[in-house]
């Protein structure tokens, strides 16, 4: 129960940091995070993406300040770890946002902050050169380092969507009420999982509850960066999942058909 309750205060206090102290990560930080990174491409598969931690963030930063990040505002950092995904299956963007989304936990844990930072308008050319990679493509770079300003807080989400916004029950038609979702014990899941981030705040993920099924949409389907919002997400219902014992994997095979509702991904209760 406390590690769900750590995913609960970590998703109502997340916030993205954009300053960055000068100083190095520590070696032995460094050596706890290639671990980690090493055992998730294990988890989600070598065959699909891999990390590239660059301890020297300068020479990225120059690369790509103008270019990357919302707007061309690239965030300056000590270091970055950029996600490789190794092929252009719809399945493996999902998978990549994941895994990074897993990484980000054990970054809370070192008490290193971090911030998403969009490079999907980046040319190859330059991407490549900045980052070093020579196969498939980098969608996701994260900017890591000491927090200039390490504390805690609470963000106001006035903006999010109810749950009978993001949950339907037996089909896309029939919004799921607070009493549906609190008889099968899936209110701890959502009265959390929608404070997950998404690309411009969209909140584009839509959950379909079917007998012992819970499955993942996505509404108005615009690309690679919904297969990452979708990633996102599916982690932190699967870890606020287990305090109702949902153990199980999701079942990623996404149907990009040009429908209002894009399927994703399935997974059992």
């Amino acid at each position: 129960m406390g590690d769900i309750m750590l995913t609960q205060n970590f998703l109502k206090s997340r916030t993205s940091t954009r300053d960055f102290k000068e100083e190095k990560i520590q070696d032995i930080t460094l050596e706890k995070l290639n671990k980690a990174m090493l055992k998730s491409v294990e988890n989600h598969g070598k065959d699909d993406i891999k990390f590239i931690l660059i301890e020297n963030g300068q020479d990225v930063y120059q690369k790509l300040q103008g270019l990357a990040g919302y707007q061309g505002v690239m965030i300056d950092a000590p270091s970055y770890i950029a996600l490789n995904t190794l092929n252009e299956e719809p399945a493996t963007y999902v998978k990549a946002a994941y895994a990074m989304e897993e990484l980000i936990t054990t970054l809370n844990e070192l008490n290193l902050g971090n911030c998403w930072i969009t490079v999907e308008d980046v040319d190859d050319e330059t991407k490549k050169s900045a980052i070093g990679y020579d196969k498939g493509d980098v969608s996701i770079l994260l900017a890591i380092g000491n927090p200039v300003d390490g504390s805690e807080r609470e963000h106001r989400y006035d903006d999010r969507l109810a749950n009978s916004d993001l949950v339907f029950i037996d089909n896309l038609n029939t919004p799921a009420s607070d009493e549906d979702l609190e008889q099968r014990g899936l209110n701890v899941i959502f009265d959390y999982a929608k404070y997950a981030p998404s690309a411009y705040n969209s909140q584009p993920w839509r959950f379909l509850v079917e007998d012992d099924n819970l499955s993942i949409y996505i509404k108005d389907f615009k690309g690679n960066v919904n297969l990452i919002d979708a990633g996102i997400i599916m982690y932190y219902v699967d870890e606020l999942g287990k305090s109702i014992s949902s153990n199980s994997n999701w079942d990623i095979k996404p149907v990009i058909d040009g429908s209002e509702y894009t399927y994703i991904a399935t997974k059992k209760l």
